[in-house]
This record gives structure tokens, C-alpha cells and sequence, in this order.
């Protein structure tokens, strides 16, 4: 970390610390510090990872990166963990193109681990999104086929409202397209123009 990021992280510990967190995290707030960060639209991190401490009553970032969904999936443990991931919602209309984030919290249960483990986790479901705000979609990892991007699409579609962008970035620069109206993407799109 850089100086000036250093003396923002020990500043945002001590409002932490006063506030109180609903959540478990110690002496780790990085996890509600980072996950601020992948809110944040000037903030390259796009993702963390986080796995219950040693005692098993909090947090602590296990992991964090500027990557896309594939760095995010290569991060994933054996262990039962919680984390989130920003994609981006696509519109592309004739020549306009406009990019949305999304956001996405995960809940990983390995598919390995007990039933007795599993069930204990989801009764901290609550307190975890206290620290992991902000998600327009919540999944539920026990494989990796949990997160398909076409499985992703399919979900993000079902939780918008009326306007469904027209495609889906969960890598830099690549665009998967997800018509959901049929009309067309790009100089294609006939739903957008006064001459269809």
C-alpha cells in the first residue's frame, strides 16, 4: 500500500472501531474496506475473497484482485467462504454504448464440505451482507459450473426490471451478448431507432 492509501486504510479502521460492525471482521477490516473499493467505479479491485478465522466467529480477507471473473473463480478454496464480484451490464444501441456495474455476492459452500458446516453458514448470511453490501444478485458456488457466464446472464436478466442490457462484461474488454428482447445489439438494435 502506498503512504497516502496507508493513512486512509488506519483512518477508515478507526471509524470502523467506533461505529461497530454487525459482523465479526477483528483486526480484518480489509474485507469491508476492499469490498468498498469494488463498489467504487474509480477503484481498479474487482473482487475479494473471504474465509471464517481460525475460531470460526469472523472474517478475514483471504484474497483480492483487479482480474475478472476467471481470476475471481481461480481463487476459490476448499473452504466455506463468502465473496463478490463486479461484472458489467452492456447496452450497446446503433452507436451508443453504455456500461453499468453489477455487482454479485457469493456464497461458496464447497460441494465436499458437511451439511452440518453449510447450514451453519447460512445463518450468517445477514451479518455477512452487512459487510458485503450493495449486490444486485446473490449466488450460491458449490462448483465452479455455479458460476457459468451464461448461467450468471441468465440470473442478472431475471433481476432487472423492465430494461435488460444487451450484453455482459465479466472480463475486461470481453462482451458477452444477452438479447434478452430479440431487437438486435449495436448498429443491429431495432428497438432503439425512429426507422424500424
Amino acid at each position: 500500500m502506498e503512504e497516502k492509501d496507508e493513512d486512509v486504510f488506519e483512518y477508515y479502521k478507526m471509524v470502523v472501531a467506533e461505529e461497530g460492525s454487525s459482523i465479526d471482521i477483528g483486526e480484518d477490516v480489509r474485507v469491508t474496506w476492499l469490498w468498498k473499493n469494488v463498489l467504487a467505479d474509480a477503484d481498479p479491485t474487482s473482487w475479494i475473497y473471504c474465509e471464517y478465522t481460525s475460531d470460526g466467529k469472523g472474517l478475514e480477507l483471504k484474497s483480492s484482485g483487479t482480474g475478472g471473473l476467471s481470476e475471481f473463480k481461480a481463487a476459490l478454496g476448499e473452504s466455506i467462504a463468502w465473496g463478490g464480484f463486479r461484472c458489467n451490464g452492456v447496452d450497446r444501441r446503433g452507436t451508443f454504448e453504455c456500461k453499468r456495474p453489477k455487482f454479485i455476492f457469493v456464497q461458496h459452500k464447497p460441494e465436499q464440505m458437511s451439511a452440518m458446516k453449510k447450514a451453519k453458514q447460512g445463518s450468517h448470511k445477514g451479518d455477512v451482507k452487512d459487510a458485503i453490501t450493495g449486490a444486485h444478485l446473490d449466488v450460491i458456488v458449490e462448483t465452479l459450473a455455479d458460476l457459468d457466464e451464461q448461467g450468471l446472464i441468465a440470473k442478472l436478466q431475471a433481476a432487472t426490471g423492465a430494461h435488460k442490457p444487451n450484453g455482459y462484461e465479466f472480463e475486461p474488454g470481453l462482451i458477452l451478448d444477452a438479447d434478452f428482447y430479440g431487437l438486435g445489439i449495436g448498429n443491429d438494435c431495432k428497438g432503439e431507432s425512429s426507422k424500424n
